[in-house]
């Protein structure tokens, strides 16, 4: 119950912030604009790419929309594809980022809850990270894919913390969808697990680490 009341008002109060924002003008035209051009191109099942982006493509680039994968790796936006396709507006992105941020919220205040034993515990802590600075300046960043970052990573270590170090490890994996660098946080985790559970340590360490070192081929 506290958790989801957590969720509830960190996703009310995000969302309300961020539509605002963007009625009054205050986003920005450039990265809103590229997300939105490439989660329209997951929606319409082709490859992300955006004329935004086109305009800083580096030299030697010829064509009409630059390839978002190129730019960064970051297929986890197709996840957003259904969603587009039921509301086709960049408003779509706001409210998504708003709620990634508020399960994660849930996770950490549910995971407070468990191991301390007190309602208060998960109410105060779910609300103090929900409306920490660092995500408070997540939010105000018109929308970024690291937004999917935020759930994972709070998956991971709350599952860390139940010592489910396997499941910890596939929570952490799938960081390297998000962004290219992610990868790193990916092996940090992967190092950590080393005590508890060798294979899953080193499964992950490896594999973030030759995620990360692929990347400049993409």
């Amino acid at each position: 119950m506290v958790p989801a009341l957590v969720a509830a008002v960190v996703l009310c109060v995000y969302a309300a912030f961020a539509l605002r924002e963007h009625q009054r003008f205050g986003t920005t035209g450039y990265d809103l604009g590229i997300f939105g051009q490439g989660v329209r191109a997951y929606a319409e099942l082709r490859m992300p790419g955006s004329e935004i982006r086109t305009a800083t493509a580096p030299p030697g680039f010829s064509g009409d929309a630059y390839p978002l994968l190129g730019d960064h790796f970051h297929p986890v936006l197709a996840l957003l594809a259904p969603l587009y396709l039921v509301a086709p507006h960049v408003e779509t992105l706001l409210v998504a980022q708003a709620a990634l941020v508020a399960g994660s919220a849930y996770v950490l205040a549910r995971a407070a809850g468990r191991h301390l034993g007190k309602p208060w515990a998960a109410l105060s802590l779910g609300l103090a990270y929900g409306f920490s600075w660092g995500l408070q300046e997540l939010v105000a960043f018109d929308f970024h894919e690291v937004a999917f970052a935020v759930p994972i990573l709070a998956l991971s270590c709350a599952a860390y913390l139940d010592g489910r170090w396997v499941a910890a490890a596939w929570w952490a994996a799938g960081l390297v969808l998000v962004k290219e660098d992610l990868g790193a946080t990916a092996a940090v985790m992967g190092l950590l697990l080393l005590r508890h559970h060798r294979r899953a340590g080193l499964t992950l360490f490896a594999g973030a680490v030759a995620a990360t070192g692929s990347s400049p081929w993409w």
